[in-house]
């Protein structure tokens, strides 16, 4: 089973490492220490061994955070870099030596016995101690470098666990959809088979009856059709759908006035846009507007320039009590312009005096990066 440790060697506990670090170098320095003053049978070097482990710390981490990382850079280097770096080390920590074991001399007289010789045994016994100290420094690297390998390896076999799952979850909720949208093609055409059914039943006894019935399901069909195709549509297409409505509006209001202007310009028509947004604009008229006024009638424009789809719909406020000023289809219109021009289309609506506007701006190539979120 896997377990996805904490990071051994973390920034955020800088000042525990160092605890832990000074921890370990007390013990090491005192039990070698006194091993070796036992060893000898005096202690009256001790103090001499003790301040020696300056130069062996100095060069234990030298060798770990600065030449082993420096030689391992490029792999197929490293077979002589090390050695190269090391002779290098321990030519530098003979020096070292030489000159702390002179200036111990002279800061500690009393404990430095005999004269300090650059000779053959020096040079020996600082290799050998030199040596022992790199072999400590590069099994402290190698052990560093596993464990971050290892919480690297356990990271990503976390994320690799957490995408499984989310994939999995995914294709649950895909899988649901597909049966949802299964299901709902069934209910349609059962509707829609009972509309056709009614029609067929009213239509030669209650023409008007018959027409509003085929004008509704005409609506329905376009609504359900584009819902479930997200590709956009021409603007003369929905213009259609918005003809439609109208006269569906009409056979309802029984013959009062419907104030009702449609304007589209003919390289507007030729566009493409969001299916359903503008005939949700014109119920939204109908259901929030007063067009029983001649004088100010309700508007839909339609225009284009060079770059952008501009619509612009403007109506008499209706103060009646149809009128419950949520405008749930505005805000399902923003929401919808956002998922497929991103940033860039702009939506406003406000009131004017007496006057609901509306306007919407959409660019007519829609941008990579809005294509692609």
């Amino acid at each position: 089973m896997t377990t996805y440790a904490r990071p051994f060697f973390n920034s955020k506990n800088f000042w525990h490492n160092i605890r832990r670090h000074l921890a370990g170098w007390t013990i090491f320095m005192v039990y070698e220490s006194f091993t070796i003053a036992l060893a000898s049978g005096s202690l009256e070097r001790l103090v001499y061994y003790l301040l020696h482990y300056v130069v062996n710390i100095l060069l234990f981490y030298s060798h770990a955070k600065i030449v082993m990382p420096m030689a391992m850079i490029n792999p197929s280097q490293k077979a002589w870099k090390i050695p190269l770096f090391t002779a290098m080390e321990i030519a530098f920590f003979l020096a070292l030596k030489y000159g702390s074991d002179h200036l111990i001399a002279m800061i500690f007289p009393e404990i430095q016995k005999g004269e300090i010789i650059f000779d053959e045994r020096f040079i020996y016994g600082g290799i050998w101690r030199s040596v022992y100290f790199i072999l400590l420094a590069s099994g402290y690297y190698f052990l560093k470098y596993y464990i971050r390998e290892r919480d690297k390896r356990e990271l990503l076999e976390k994320k690799s666990h957490q995408q499984a799952i989310l994939a999995k979850e995914q294709l649950i909720e895909l899988n649901n959809a597909r049966n949802a949208f299964l299901r709902a093609q069934i209910n349609p055409h059962f509707l829609f088979n009972t509309i056709s059914f009614i029609y067929s039943k009213i239509h030669k006894t209650d023409p008007a009856a018959g027409k509003t019935l085929a004008l509704l399901s005409r609506n329905m069909r376009y609504a359900l059709r584009s819902g479930n195709n997200p590709s956009m549509v021409r603007v003369s297409e929905e213009l259609k759908q918005i003809r439609y409505l109208l006269e569906l509006w009409q056979i309802r209001q029984e013959g009062e006035v419907t104030a009702f202007q449609l304007e589209a310009t003919e390289s507007a028509e030729n566009a493409e846009f969001i299916p359903v947004v503008l005939l949700t604009l014109v119920e939204n008229i109908f259901k929030h507007g007063n067009l029983s006024d001649k004088n100010h009638p309700a508007l839909l424009r339609i225009e284009t320039d060079a770059t952008h789809l501009s619509i612009q719909t403007r109506n008499l406020v209706n103060t009646g009590l149809n009128d419950n000023g949520q405008h749930t289809g505005l805000q399902n219109i923003r929401q919808r312009l956002r998922l497929r021009y991103g940033e860039h289309s702009k939506m406003q609506h406000y009131t004017s005096g007496d006057q609901f506007i509306v306007k919407i701006t959409a660019p007519l190539n829609i941008p990579a990066e809005a294509e692609n979120p």
